[in-house]
């Protein structure tokens, strides 16, 4: 152990005495806090004296928090878009619906394997960053993205979204929207003379922009009375919305639904094909 002059030996127990801890001790007096140790080992401190080392902690590691938040440790960055693409408006389209953001990184769920493996795709190719993907025991997929600076991004994405698509968007990025949104809380039905395809979300807002997006494909959407769900219906609108919107390929209603009607397993996309022909019978 290095001698210290007997002024930094007394200063060092003193503070000590007081309650510092050997990291507070060591930035004041600018020595190792293992050769501060062996000057101040045999003094105990009181259980209140060591909460209040915990506190002070708390609320360095919180500021160091704030300093660096929407921020990655080195070697964890991300690629950022400064601008608006496809892919971009897809991903932060199914984030708005299906997903979860976080301070600390994102959730997307979904029942699909096709719509989590694409979506997999779509970031990676996009941002650099690998997704994992679990499975849970009722079949539905996480994809999921513990990255603060993913996370921030997607936060401050989705907050101007709407805002995008109703000022300049082209009409493929208000399609890719309204696919997501149908793809995620979209549902098909037709029984004799019902038939429609309604979009579920408890956002009146996305509710009401749906519907503004829709009209702009000539579609006519109506929001019911308690505002959770988008109906589409009439023979002329769900003819435009198959050709115009429609669902994804491989997106699949769940069989094993005590009220639905279908015991098979059958996409959105065949359904809407079914009930359209079903105005021909």
């Amino acid at each position: 152990m290095n001698k210290l002059k007997p002024e930094f030996v007394d200063k060092c127990r003193k503070l000590r005495i007081e309650g510092y801890s050997l990291g507070e001790i060591s930035l004041t007096i600018g020595l190792a806090r293992s050769t501060i140790y062996g000057y101040v080992n045999d003094i105990s401190l009181s259980l209140e004296q060591k909460e209040n080392i915990r506190n002070r902690n708390r609320i360095k590691n919180k500021n160091r928090v704030n300093v660096r938040k929407g921020k990655c440790l080195p070697g964890r960055e991300i690629i950022k878009p400064k601008s608006w693409s496809n892919d971009l408006v897809h991903i932060v389209s199914h984030f708005m619906f299906d997903g979860r953001v976080d301070n600390d990184g994102c959730i997307y769920y979904s029942k699909d394997e096709y719509q989590i493996n694409h979506l997999k795709k779509l970031i990676y190719k996009l941002f650099r960053c690998r997704p994992r993907i679990q499975s849970r025991d009722n079949g539905v997929y996480g994809l999921s993205i513990y990255n603060v600076e993913f996370a921030d991004y997607i936060n401050k994405r989705k907050h101007k979204l709407l805002s995008y698509l109703n000022n300049g968007a082209s009409q493929l990025r208000k399609k890719i929207f309204l696919k997501a949104f149908f793809d995620d809380e979209g549902s098909v039905f037709f029984k004799a003379d019902k038939r429609r395809v309604r979009g579920s979300q408890k956002s009146y807002l996305i509710l009401e922009n749906v519907r503004n997006l829709l009209f702009s494909f000539g579609i006519k959407g109506r929001i019911n009375k308690e505002a959770v769900y988008i109906e589409i219906s009439e023979r002329n609108n769900l003819a435009k919305f198959f050709k115009k919107i429609n669902f994804s390929p491989e997106i699949y209603i769940n069989p094993f639904r005590k009220n639905g009607i279908w015991k098979r397993r059958i996409s959105k996309r065949e359904i809407l094909t079914l009930l359209l022909k079903s105005y021909q019978v």
